[in-house]
């Protein structure tokens, strides 16, 4: 009986423990890339170079906040396209307007891979640092 009621605690406490760990992971902050600072500032045909390359330099900007300076393809209101090859989606906590095909302004986000099928890279977090100036 004594056992028993042992065994009982124990997995009690287990099971206590597992959803507390699984409530601090599901509660941690979401990452903020707008307001990150970037690591990498380049062009978009110049960061395709780099991932396409799938060599030991791309690991770097995987995950790593990027700055570019692009010209807009096309833009959907979730997802953006720009000339070079870079596609990336809008940071939905923030608000943002349609851009333009043809604008040439300052984003930036969060790289999350290289499409080699469809020569893209993948981005997500996009948020515009800087309007064009008329």
């Amino acid at each position: 009986m004594r056992n028993r009621i042992f065994l009982w605690a124990g997995l009690l406490s287990v099971a206590v423990l597992l959803a507390g760990a699984v409530w601090l992971l599901m509660d941690a902050p979401h990452r903020d890339i707008g307001a990150e600072q970037a690591r990498f500032k380049m062009v978009p045909e110049e960061l395709s170079g780099i991932l396409s390359n799938g060599d030991s330099a791309s690991v770097a900007y995987l995950n790593a906040v990027v700055e570019l300076y692009a010209v807009v393809e096309g833009d959907d209101g979730q997802r953006a396209t720009f000339k070079g090859g870079v596609v990336a989606a809008w940071d939905t906590t923030r608000p943002h307007r349609v851009l333009e095909k043809g604008e040439l302004l300052r984003v930036k986000g969060r790289v999350t891979g290289y499409d080699d099928l469809f020569e893209e890279v993948r981005m997500d977090g996009l948020v515009v640092v800087q309007e064009p100036v008329d």
